[in-house]
């Protein structure tokens, strides 16, 4: 088929290097913007509860109550943010800043200062484009995690 060394030399070389080009140009375009800039958006967060774990330190009307949890977190570019929800039937809606503490791969940790000056420090944990995850601790257990989905 080919005709010397050299003819089939090119030819392989030739085929390497197409591939090589449609791998980068695939890599290119699957590849997510950095954490930092996924974060702006509406997002509507419910609460997954590691059951097994808080079994034993929570009563379960409290590990329910848990359960029921829901809360909505809108971030806007310029650092405002609004956390909105509903505590024992009582809606609420909280304006605040944030700003970006630190920013790992899918990781970003921000620090979050609600209208009356409460701070905190908020790890999120991406999966994607659209979806995110706080993790829940307190002095008792791990609670869980809200997971996050983006409205808009």
């Amino acid at each position: 088929m080919f005709a010397s060394p050299v003819s089939l030399r090119f030819h392989v070389q030739l085929a390497v290097t197409a591939l090589l080009a449609a791998g980068l140009v695939g890599c290119g375009s699957s590849a997510a913007p950095p954490a930092v800039k996924r974060l702006p958006g509406k997002w509507q967060g419910a609460m997954i509860v590691y059951e097994d774990v808080v079994a034993d330190k929570l009563k379960p009307e409290q590990i329910e109550a848990l359960k029921q949890q829901q809360m909505g977190l809108e971030f806007a570019q310029d650092g405002t943010m609004v956390t909105s929800g509903a505590v024992n039937g009582q809606a609420f809606s909280n304006p605040g800043r944030w700003q970006v503490v630190s920013e790992e791969g899918e990781l970003l940790s921000i620090q979050t200062e609600e209208q009356g000056g409460k701070k905190a420090q908020v790890n999120i944990e991406f999966d994607g484009g659209d979806t995110f995850y706080i993790p829940l601790q307190t002095e008792v257990a791990e609670l869980g995690a809200m997971k996050f989905t983006r409205v808009r």
